[in-house]
């Protein structure tokens, strides 16, 4: 079992169409039980995320983020304003703060002696639900729904949140998907006598046999194409320093505090970042994204898996091989 991008049944799954398809409620009422239901661990209790255990289900997991984004064709039903107030209403507990999202510009040499200047824009652009301990965002903008967390306990329950957002934004029927977009990013701390890459197979391909060295300061890029299931990305950056999000992501939550505390100054370490993607065309129902977004995760999972050493397994499932 892979503790960032763990393999659960589908059962349940299966009972949440249940739900949907037995229920005589409306769909955002349907989500707001799931949105509850979610977080009821397999005893039958509650399960209430701990902000001080790493992400996932190993011990030492590296896990620091999980992205999920779903881009579609704008449509009335599917506007920004009255998508975040159906969400709103069903994840109050878990999303208590609303704010816009406005536009920044950026304007060069507009006036003499200032070379750029930054003007925010008047109207805003979108709207995001955030938790009040800044570890969940939830960013609704024209054709797209963007959901980020810091708090990640699997992937089951990790979808079964996710489903209930989509449930929202398809509560007057299916939408026109554009691209789905699934991504975790690992941050690679090694423990001492050890460097990011022994926790890979191939090392990533640091060329030891041309250079005679490793490089200490590395960043690559590898896609793969899933003929027209889009691509899997994969990218490996490693430096001397604290690990941070990639440019795109900084600022979007706030990390796992038990992740950096790991780091000590001057050590080496890395950042994992695996986006798997797909473009679409077609008109879907929520369960039929969940469905796209399930082989997506474990598209993620069989590459996760595949590209680890069995040393990291063991480090990090605290289980010796």
């Amino acid at each position: 079992m892979n503790g960032c991008y763990p393999h659960e049944s589908s059962s349940a799954g299966c009972m949440i169409e249940c739900l949907i398809i037995t229920s005589g409620f409306s769909i955002c009422q349907v989500a707001r039980m799931i949105a509850v239901n979610w977080t009821q661990s397999d005893t039958g209790g509650i399960s209430v995320s701990n902000h001080d255990q790493p992400l996932g289900r190993w011990p030492n997991a590296p896990l620091a983020l999980v992205l999920a984004q779903v881009r579609f064709d704008p449509e009335i039903d599917t506007a920004y304003k009255d998508v975040s107030a159906r969400l709103k209403t069903v994840l109050r507990e878990r999303f208590p703060a609303m704010k816009a999202v406005r536009q920044v510009t950026l304007v060069f040499g507009s006036t003499p002696g200032v070379a750029v200047e930054s003007k925010p824009n008047e109207g805003e652009v979108g709207r995001e639900l955030r938790s009040d301990d800044n570890r969940r965002a939830l960013r609704l903008q024209e054709g797209v729904m963007t959901y980020t967390t810091s708090l990640y306990e699997d992937s089951l329950r990790f979808l079964a949140e996710w489903r209930s957002m989509l449930d929202c934004l398809c509560a007057a029927g299916g939408v026109k998907v554009q691209r789905l977009g699934l991504r975790y990013v690992d941050f690679i701390i090694p423990t001492a006598g050890k460097v990011p890459e022994d926790y890979f197979k191939d090392r990533f391909g640091h060329l030891t046999h041309v250079f005679g060295e490793t490089a200490q300061t590395a960043f690559m890029s590898h896609e793969y194409l899933r003929e027209a299931e889009g691509a899997m990305r994969v990218q490996f950056g490693r430096g001397f320093a604290p690990p941070s999000l990639p440019p795109d992501l900084d600022g979007s939550v706030h990390l796992p505090p038990v992740l950096l505390k790991k780091y000590t100054q001057g050590q080496p370490s890395a950042v994992l970042d695996i986006d798997r993607w797909r473009a679409d065309s077609r008109r879907l129902q929520a369960a039929e994204i969940a469905a796209e977004f399930q082989r997506l995760r474990d598209d993620i999972s069989m590459t996760f898996t595949r590209i680890i050493s069995p040393e990291a397994v063991a480090e990090w499932s605290g289980q010796p091989t």
